[in-house]
């Protein structure tokens, strides 16, 4: 006996009455065409049982070849699942919702079968048998995210929040945080920044709220690499007092930070890693950026941007007066605004590409 999984039809046929009418062996192939809505279409699958005990020759009490899998009912088109229908797994998990070409695809609700009870795992969007667009998803252990997925995996804009009351809300990529998000801990710190193969990577702000202080800087592997502790702002408004850890005994300290930040965000992108910062410029351009950008600077080490197209142009870089208004405007500077070193350096990538 073959043991290849077998389509067993129940349930009354829904027919099209304009097809021919046969007798015969052709009314019986033609009542077996998968074709419109049907009540309860059963899959077959071969009893691992029946057959290891044949192979062996021990008797088979009791046991059959094939065993039922999982039942279909639904739409068909062309002998296959299209339309809506409700997809019952041999493990007992249901789909119930859209489908193309035997594959869920459109809107659909997952379900699992846990301590004899379905749970609701997935409600969205699928294709091809993926998830695949806007869904709300939850795991075995009451995480649950809600946004965009892509082939799959969490992908696009999205918030997850965690059985243990932390929260991410940002962008994600083959699912995990890519790009810019917030993610707020248990205790209700917070960190709002960069974020590359899901730990923190680039420029962001950590919020202490339990002491009021704000840490702001670069991060590397999730860990703060260089940046500076401030006081939040009281409410309503007010300046914020600067802490500088660890304390620095220099005249220049915005520039030595800037500096700071610049070579890590070089040594990032040199790595090839994410965050921000563009291209990676060899030792001798960054001597020469750094030279240009100091005969430029304040007293505070920083340049103002009505000076920038003059800065660019000492180092040779030509930029169209309309192109730099564009990116300015684009990273939403004014013209009093104050430049870092750092934030030039990104600047000298995005308009070059290199010097």
């Amino acid at each position: 006996m073959s043991s290849n999984p077998t389509t067993i039809l129940i349930g009354p046929l829904s027919v099209d009455d304009s097809r021919p009418k046969f007798k015969g062996s052709k009314a019986k192939f033609a009542m077996a065409e998968k074709e419109g809505q049907r009540k309860t279409v059963f899959k077959m699958v071969p009893n691992k049982t029946y057959f290891k005990n044949k192979k062996l020759n021990n008797p088979n009490d009791g046991e059959f070849s094939h065993v039922p899998g999982s039942k279909y009912k639904g739409e068909w088109k062309n002998n296959k699942k299209w339309g809506f229908g409700t997809q019952t797994y041999r493990k007992g998990d249901v789909y119930e919702g859209e489908w193309e070409n035997d594959r869920r695809s459109g809107k659909g609700t997952y379900y699992v079968l846990k301590n004899k009870k379905l749970s609701k795992e997935y409600a969205g969007d699928w294709l091809n048998d993926k998830k695949d667009g806007l869904g709300v998803f939850i795991d075995s252990s009451g995480n649950k995210y809600e946004g965009m997925w892509k082939d799959g995996l969490k992908h696009g804009e999205g918030k997850l929040v965690m059985k243990n009351g932390e929260t991410y809300e940002g962008e994600w990529s083959e699912g995990v945080k890519e790009g810019l998000g917030t993610l707020t801990l248990e205790n209700g710190d917070q960190y709002v920044g960069s974020f590359a193969g899901g730990k923190k990577e680039g420029p962001g702000r950590f919020f202490y709220y339990s002491t009021n202080k704000v840490y702001e800087g670069e991060w590397v592997d999730g860990a703060p690499k260089c940046g500076e502790f401030k006081s939040m702002p009281p409410r309503g408004g007010g300046t914020s007092e600067t802490f500088l850890l660890p304390s620095l005994t220099l005249s220049d300290v915005q520039s030595v930070l800037s500096s700071a930040v610049a070579e890590v965000r070089q040594d990032r992108a040199a790595r090839g890693g994410g965050g921000g910062g563009g291209g990676a410029f060899n030792e001798k351009d960054l001597e020469q950026i750094k030279l240009a950008f100091k005969s430029f600077s304040n007293e505070e080490g920083m340049v103002k941007i009505m000076d920038l197209q003059a800065l660019l142009e000492s180092l040779g870089v030509k930029v169209g007066a309309g192109e730099l208004e564009s990116l300015l405007e684009r990273i939403g500077a004014e013209e009093d605004d104050d430049l870092t070193y750092a934030e030039f350096v990104d600047i000298v990538v995005v308009v070059s590409g290199g010097v």
